[in-house]
């Protein structure tokens, strides 16, 4: 399968390196997640649901932690994807946020709104990653965040029931973003 590990790919699989869209790119989509850590591992999980057309323009790269240094290597208008688990939302919920929302979260937070908080084994949370890569850059890469709310976290655990009947929802979710990302790239 071209552009993923494939079904029952274990930990540390990695996919292709993410290429600049455009003409004739294809839309970087930085998937995160620990796949050994229960809903952690929604993120690859919907990619493996992609249809082919959408996996083909798209370029997934399995980062499990979001890294400043894949952010910084982004061409400064190249809207990404970026996927990730959810904490602070029902399980199977789906959220879709503009990436300078999710560095904008933190005010948001400090208000009486519900924030979720994105999540996966992060030295530092999505949105601090985001905030600092907007500052070095001068702006938040462009792009969009689909998570989805989970409730499992723990060390060996499976998808959670919510979760695994959200999937499908979360793989439309991502495969919309990488459209919008295609277009507008």
């Amino acid at each position: 399968m071209t552009g993923g590990p494939g079904p029952g790919a274990g930990p540390g699989t990695r996919w292709p390196r993410a290429e600049p869209s455009g003409p004739g790119g294809r839309v970087p989509v930085l998937v995160c997640g620990e796949p050994l850590r229960g809903d952690d591992a929604a993120g690859p999980a919907a990619v493996e649901l992609l249809a082919a057309d959408v996996r083909a323009r798209a370029a997934v790269t399995a980062v499990g932690q979001l890294d400043l240094l894949v952010l910084l290597d982004l061409p400064a208008d190249t809207p990404c994807v970026v996927v990730d688990a959810v904490a602070g939302l029902p399980a199977g919920e789906i959220w879709v946020q503009p990436l300078a929302a999710v560095v904008d979260r933190g005010r948001d937070r400090a208000g009486s709104g519900r924030v979720p908080e994105p999540r996966s084994s992060h030295e530092l949370p999505i949105d601090q990653v985001l905030a600092l890569a907007a500052t070095l850059r001068e702006r938040p890469p462009a792009g969009t965040f689909v998570g989805i709310g989970g409730e499992r976290w723990d060390l060996g655990a499976s998808l959670s029931p919510a979760v695994v009947a959200a999937l499908p929802a979360f793989a439309a979710a991502i495969a919309a973003a990488i459209e919008e990302a295609a277009r507008s790239g």
